[in-house]
């Protein structure tokens, strides 16, 4: 009898545990599902809009996957990994969402970071040809410069998404600066050496 009593309690507090988990799981499916409609629809809008404007023209890695499609893909991951965090949540099992919680921010800002640097490539890419098609004087030079600041900038912005301290890539900017500096001066400094001598030559040439 004592048994009987102890396998029904048991059996009990199964049943209980299991109708409790039942709302949870049946909420989670529902947000996974929701998420992964959500994911796709919004990727294929925009991937439509950016083939519109024509944004894969201003990228050009080198590889098969164009710029449009890459997006896409980011926007529907972000939004997959928003209704995964919805969806652990509804289970209510606190070590797990605060597991999945961390990896999932991670992933976000990760995702978020490359959106940063291509935003930040293709605004380069555009102000770069823009200059070159002026054909201002030193164009090809001051293109390329400002290319490489603006690449700088949307590093710069992206790292803090990924828990990275951006000291590091400006104590790298001013190495990088300080070496074109010095450079620069010392090819002045060399390009002058034959004017300073011919002027030299002539002044000698007076007294």
């Amino acid at each position: 009898m004592v048994l009987e009593g102890v396998i029904s309690e048991i059996n009990a507090l199964l049943v209980a545990k299991t109708a409790a988990v039942i709302p949870g799981l049946i909420a989670a499916v529902l947000l996974l599902v929701v998420g992964w409609l959500a994911g796709k629809i919004f990727g294929k809008i925009v991937k439509k809009i950016l083939e519109k404007l024509k944004v894969d023209s201003y990228f050009d890695f080198g590889i098969r996957m164009r710029v449009s499609e890459l997006f896409s893909f980011i926007v529907s991951w972000l939004i997959y990994l928003a209704f995964i965090q919805s969806a652990i949540a509804a289970l209510k099992i606190a070590a797990l969402t605060l597991f999945v919680g961390e990896i999932l921010v991670f992933v976000g800002g990760l995702l978020e970071a490359i959106v940063i640097i291509l935003v930040g490539y293709g605004i380069g890419r555009f102000v770069q040809k823009r200059i070159i098609v002026s054909k201002e004087p030193y164009a090809g030079l001051i293109s390329k410069v400002i290319f490489f600041f603006v690449i700088y900038l949307a590093i710069a912005l992206a790292l803090p998404f990924v828990n990275i301290d951006p000291s590091l890539i400006n104590n790298i900017l001013l190495v990088i600066v300080g070496s074109m500096g010095a450079g620069f001066a010392i090819a002045l400094g060399l390009g002058l050496v034959d004017t300073i001598k011919s002027v030299a030559k002539k002044y000698a040439r007076k007294l």
